[in-house]
């Protein structure tokens, strides 16, 4: 089926619509006037209801007889008539006319028929005994036309009397206001009708266009290109270069080349990836031979660097012998300092003892000398000298012990100088020696105290260069992971080429 064709049917179809909708509206309006109608009987009725009920509640109260009572609600009853055509009236359930505009009905029984036949009478105690207050619609003469047409009658039972009052509106205002909506409403479907047509064929005029061609033409196009044939060249209907089957036409064209580009570049990609993907397999190796190297030579270094670290410990533990030595070779020559003090009071208190000495042999000599002399003295006293000599003989004899122990003594003591002499000699070599040795120390622990920071150095460079190695270890194993990586994305890149290329082997070009 054209487009055209289609287009005429919705536009046959929207005119439809309007009908039906323009049909449901005055229908609408009909009833809304309608329920306008009844809500105003309904409210006319409860009025008259209330109006009834006061003249009642006078009857009640005493204040109105109920003849007067209801004369005054006649006289109201009779004073509400709002139209000539609509008015109230109050019978009796026997028919027994009570207000009327009629003034000659009055008073009289008027019975009237429902349109089933049946007496009016029967009909109102029917619906009043469903309702309150009932709303009908019937057939009824009208007062001025004298022609029978639609009335919307509505009843209330005033009980305490036993009244019905009623009041009525003739609908032919309604049907003349709804007449002259409908005449409205044709004329505006009708309106309406020659605006859509003259649209609908604008509408196929520019749709025609805008297509290039039928549908059908581009559904065809456009399954062609989706299955993947783009052998055929699409004709365009038309010299539009905006249709939309000029457009399928030039997308055909731009795919039709993009897919010959496509091809020519997945042969040359998958050429290059294999190339890439052997040079990446060939740098794997030697980045991996590289970091097994690497790792080798930080294990060396890490034994280098252990070795370094022990020498430099020896270092430092014979730096600090060095250093216990030195202290203990000042600590001799401080000692040996002091013995030569202590020789040299020994050697002066020996002189003193020898000067002390001989003193006490000159003291000895003198002695002797007067025992002599005592001696002689006893001698020459006689008898009476005599134990007096004795004393002088063994003064004497001590005398002559004392200088002789004195030079004993003597003797001793030069010696024990001349020994004293030869020690304190022998104490100041050994001091001069153990400075020389304090000298000789302190150079050892000089030398091995730079043997330790020497160490100390190397230690720390070769730490630097196993760290430096460390690094390039890590770094060869990051870029044998990056090469590996780089070797998978080549294969995966020359097996998407290849999906490539046969994702657009499905296309026909020729």
């Amino acid at each position: 089926m054209k487009v055209s064709t289609r287009l005429t049917m919705l536009a046959l179809a929207a005119l439809v619509a309007l009908l039906v909708v323009g049909s449901y509206s005055l229908y609408s309006v009909r009833q809304a006037m309608l329920d306008d109608k009844r809500a105003q009987i309904t409210n006319l009725l409860r009025m008259a209801e209330h109006l009834a009920t006061y003249y009642h509640d006078q009857e009640v109260a005493g204040k109105l007889t109920t003849e007067q009572a209801q004369s005054a609600t006649k006289e109201a009853l009779s004073q509400l008539n709002y139209s000539d055509e609509s008015y109230f009236w109050a019978r009796l359930p026997d028919g027994l006319t009570l207000v009327h505009r009629k003034a000659s009905t009055v008073g009289k029984i008027n019975v009237g028929k429902a349109p089933d036949g049946r007496p009016d009478g029967d009909l109102y105690r029917e619906m009043l005994a469903r309702e309150h207050i009932p709303i009908m619609t019937v057939l009824a003469k009208h007062p001025t036309s004298g022609e029978m047409v639609e009335k919307i009658n509505g009843l209330v039972e005033f009980k305490p009397w036993g009244w019905w009052i009623g009041t009525g509106i003739f609908t032919t205002d309604i049907s003349a206001t709804f007449w002259r909506t409908g005449a409205f409403l044709i004329t505006l479907i009708s309106v309406a009708i020659l605006g859509i047509a003259a649209l609908a064929w604008q509408i196929i005029r520019r749709v025609t266009g805008a297509l290039g061609g039928e549908p059908a033409d581009v559904s065809q196009a456009m399954h062609r290109m989706s299955v993947g044939d783009l052998s055929l060249p699409i004709v365009v209907t038309g010299a539009s270069e905006t249709s939309l089957l000029a457009s399928v036409a030039r997308m055909r064209q731009s795919l039709l080349d993009m897919v010959v580009r496509i091809g020519t570049s997945s042969e040359a990609v998958m050429s290059g990836t294999s190339q890439i993907a052997a040079g990446n397999t060939d740098l794997s190796a030697r980045t991996e031979q590289q970091a097994a190297s690497l790792q080798e030579t930080a294990a060396s270094i890490e034994e280098l660097t252990a070795t370094v670290k022990q020498n430099s410990e020896n270092a430092r533990q014979a730096n600090g012998l060095a250093d216990n030595a030195n202290q203990v070779a000042l600590e001799g020559r401080r000692i040996v300092g002091q013995v030569v003090d202590t020789m040299s009071g020994i050697q002066e208190s020996s002189g003193k003892i020898a000067e002390i000495i001989g003193i006490i042999e000159g003291i000895a000599f003198q002695t002797n000398i007067l025992a002599l002399n005592a001696a002689v003295e006893a001698a020459r006293a006689g008898e009476e000298g005599r134990g007096f000599a004795v004393v002088a003989s063994e003064v004497r004899s001590l005398a002559q012990r004392s200088s002789s122990a004195a030079k004993d003594i003597k003797a001793l003591i030069e010696a024990s100088g001349s020994r004293v002499q030869a020690g304190a000699e022998l104490v100041a070599s050994a001091g001069q020696t153990m400075e020389k040795v304090g000298i000789a120390i302190q150079r050892v622990t000089d030398i091995m105290g730079e043997i330790a920071s020497a160490s100390h150095e190397q230690s720390r460079g070769i730490e630097q260069i196993n760290q430096a190695i460390t690094q390039m270890d890590e770094v060869t194993q990051q870029n044998a992971a990056l090469v590996e990586e780089a070797a998978a994305a080549a294969g995966s890149l020359e097996h998407q080429a290849q999906q490539l290329r046969t994702a657009v082997s499905v296309f026909r070009t020729a």
